[in-house]
């Protein structure tokens, strides 16, 4: 019952991440528009937008925010293994979940620190000192949500990973929150050419 309940938690954070990242990149290619389109007007017009780099700031730091998480469940963060390598199955599963449980409190800190910063902007009503004089709370409520994802995400694999270390399946934690190994990379370079190859013959 548990079990199926944190696989149904972790099957919905996963959507909510792919929406996430294809939002971000529709925004970011919007941006790149946008800046293709200044660069021409000011070689060719004499004039600009203005304020398009302090927009692209808080671009970045929303498209950073919602990859944690996004790299977070496809296990793309890196780690040194050293001696991980070495241990057998369920001691590498029990180090993959003191890991993830040193970096599920350091992003709770930077959560803390997130939560703090936006209830000062609403409160004060704190604004960019540039032109745009944008309203922080905005930006900062889209940063707070995209490490708020990273640290609930990380808190229901621990869990999951936990419950499977409980009951002896090193493997389900490691396709959890293990390492990515060279023949993962390797089933993932293939499937993608194969996906590829379809394309070109359709």
């Amino acid at each position: 019952m548990i079990t199926r309940g944190l696989d149904s938690t972790l099957s919905g954070l996963r959507r909510l991440s792919a929406g996430g990242v294809w939002l971000g990149g529709g925004l970011l290619t919007l941006y790149c528009g946008a800046v293709g389109v200044e660069v021409l007007m000011r070689r060719f017009a004499g004039h600009s937008f203005g304020g398009l780099d302090e927009i692209g700031g808080y671009l970045l730091a929303f498209v950073a925010a919602i990859a944690f998480t996004e790299t977070l469940l496809n296990r793309g963060h890196i780690r040194i293994d050293l001696v991980q390598a070495r241990l057998p199955r369920l001691g590498q599963a029990a180090f993959d979940l003191l890991a993830l449980a040193g970096m599920i409190g350091f992003y709770g800190l930077l959560l803390n620190y997130a939560a703090t910063l936006l209830t000062r902007s609403v409160t004060m009503g704190t604004r960019s000192m540039t032109p745009l004089a944008v309203l922080q709370w905005v930006p900062q409520s889209l940063w707070f949500a995209g490490i708020a994802l990273f640290v609930v995400t990380g808190a229901v694999l621990f869990l999951r990973a936990l419950v499977a270390l409980a009951a002896g399946d090193a493997a389900t934690v490691q396709a959890l929150i293990g390492a990515r190994s060279a023949d993962d990379d390797l089933a993932e370079e293939k499937a993608l050419n194969d996906m590829a190859a379809g394309e070109v013959r359709a």
